[in-house]
């Protein structure tokens, strides 16, 4: 081919010839076709993507929810135990009244109560108490199961007898807890047990 050819010959050969009447070919403005297929399979990507590890934190919050739940139960039902061991007493069996409360409490409330026991036992016998002891309420104050300590609130009523007198009363009383281990399993102890403090009123 003559490079003196006109240039609007060129192109006319390199167009493909069409019939009369024949629509010309539609030329498509838009990305091609492979792209747009690759575009949708990216977002489809994400998508299972962004589903999986939404349901791996769901499954782990559910987890971490679960865990708290039963630590709180498990706080509940040791503070109950520890608000009865240390309130119920006979003075006709205080090797029980001491044992039940070494079982429940940490290490060192466990030193605690053995350095005083012989004088709680002289004075419990002397008077010849009796305490009976009915737990009504416990409620988690604080509970930081990462931590391992907790806290709870109880309320105990008490029937004491000494001798020939008797009474009653209601107690509030806060019991404090640390998670330790015991024979290699995480276990809830009492490390502390008190009153709680009853603010004054003003007039």
């Amino acid at each position: 081919m003559s490079s003196d050819e006109p240039e609007e010959t060129r192109v006319d050969a390199e167009a493909p010839e069409r019939e009369p009447g024949e629509p010309e070919p539609r030329r498509s403005s838009g990305p091609p076709r492979w792209l747009l297929f690759g575009s949708a399979a990216f977002a489809i990507a994400a998508f299972l993507v962004a589903a999986v590890f939404g349901a791996m934190w769901w499954v782990a919050a559910a987890d971490d929810n679960a865990d708290v739940a039963a630590s709180r139960e498990d706080v509940v039902r040791v503070a109950g135990q520890a608000v009865t061991a240390f309130t119920e007493v006979d003075y006709e069996n205080l090797d029980e009244y001491f044992n039940r409360q070494k079982s429940l409490v940490t290490e060192d409330l466990k030193t605690q109560i053995s350095t005083a026991e012989q004088t709680y036992r002289k004075a419990i016998s002397d008077a010849k108490t009796k305490v009976v002891s009915t737990v009504q309420d416990v409620a988690v104050e604080e509970l930081n199961d990462r931590e391992g300590v907790a806290s709870a609130l109880a309320t105990v009523s008490t029937k004491v007898t000494r001798g020939q007198e008797q009474g009653t009363k209601t107690l509030r009383l806060e019991v404090q807890l640390s998670r330790v281990d015991e024979n290699g399993e995480q276990v809830w102890k009492v490390s502390q047990i008190g009153d709680v403090p009853v603010a004054a009123t003003t007039q």
